[in-house]
């Protein structure tokens, strides 16, 4: 089937070729789908909308590709089907979600390829990004409405895998709370939720769970419980000058090699990263119960659960984008 283009007032009594769009202050979304009957109210409407020409289905169109084929077959080349999935959408759009947790990589020269095509882009999440599954990763959008077929085949050619995930290699983890506060009762436990949450998110395994007192040598001993059945322990909270906090003293009391404690990333600076051998040791600051949808587990705990081994210049530059969207300004402001 092909198309041809036609006054939207001649199109009455024929069937769209493509999608159109209706841009509101409020929203933006189709107007009528592909397939659609011209009516009169839909040439109302169209020309409501600034439509006055529309593309209508006509016979031939064998040697073109349209936008929904275009998106499609690009898909199918620059994405790894083992560990992400596609939906065709509206308007020539792939969405593109992940079918197991992990952590985003992009093929940047495979990216840079497709995305100077002139058929299509690959528009995802950053390298790097953590995401679970059945998360949103990516759009491929096309763009003309049809494109030569011997052109396009010819474009599909050069194009390579895009877009992947890196599986977690590490499963395992150990929370330790602390705080006497929340030891003593005076205080509810805010985070074993919050880490349960990440876990079901990422699809790791809580295997144990303790509470301790700002004491180093509590801490120390927990952690090391914590690390006989565990990939990686939590510890929470205890982690800034706080004349109370001793969760760091703790860490290092473990024997763990602590290779940074805080991290240019905003919210919960002040994390820490340490190893014992092959395990992980992350302490994050108490902040993260205030910002609980995105702090450094989501930025940094998930890499190194994926086997990053970070050197303090990686580190150092995570201050580039480390600047998260949820940080709220107010909170270091004074008050006037």
């Amino acid at each position: 089937m092909g198309v041809k283009i036609v006054k939207t007032d001649e199109a009455i009594g024929k069937k769209l070729a493509y999608d159109t769009t209706l841009v509101t202050k409020e929203r933006a979304q189709v107007l009528y789908e592909k397939g659609t009957l011209i009516t009169e109210e839909e040439v109302k409407r169209l020309k409501d909308s600034g439509v006055y020409y529309v593309y209508v289905n006509d016979e031939g169109g064998e040697e073109v590709y349209y936008e929904w084929e275009i998106s499609e077959a690009v898909c199918k080349k620059a994405i790894d089907g083992r560990f992400l999935e596609y939906k065709v959408g509206k308007q020539g759009a792939v969405l593109v979600y992940s079918k197991v947790p992990g952590i985003v990589q992009v093929n940047r020269e495979a990216l840079k390829v497709l995305n100077s095509s002139g058929t299509a882009l690959l528009i995802s999440k950053a390298s790097g990004t953590a995401v679970g599954s059945h998360e949103l990763v990516a759009v491929i959008d096309s763009l003309p409405l049809y494109v030569e077929k011997e052109k396009f085949e010819s474009i599909l050619k050069d194009l390579r895998l895009a877009l992947t995930l890196q599986q977690f290699k590490y499963r395992r983890v150990g929370t330790v709370i602390t705080g006497t506060e929340v030891y003593e009762g005076r205080k509810k436990d805010l985070y074993s939720d919050i880490l349960s949450e990440k876990a079901r998110k990422y699809g790791w395994e809580i295997v144990s769970r303790e509470i301790v007192p700002d004491d180093e040598d509590k801490i120390s001993k927990a952690v090391e419980k914590s690390l006989e059945n565990a990939d990686a322990v939590i510890i929470t909270g205890g982690m800034s000058v706080d004349a109370t906090d001793r969760t760091p003293a703790g860490i290092r009391k473990a024997g763990a090699d602590v290779i940074a404690y805080g991290i240019p990333v905003k919210p919960t600076t002040m994390s820490l990263i340490a190893f014992k051998g092959e395990k992980i040791i992350f302490g994050i600051s108490a902040g993260g119960i205030h910002y609980r949808d995105l702090n450094s587990i989501d930025i940094i705990f998930t890499k190194l659960m994926a086997g990053w081994r970070p050197t303090k210049e990686d580190i150092a530059l995570l201050g580039d984008g480390g600047l998260l969207p949820n940080f709220e300004a107010s909170s270091k402001l004074h008050s006037e």
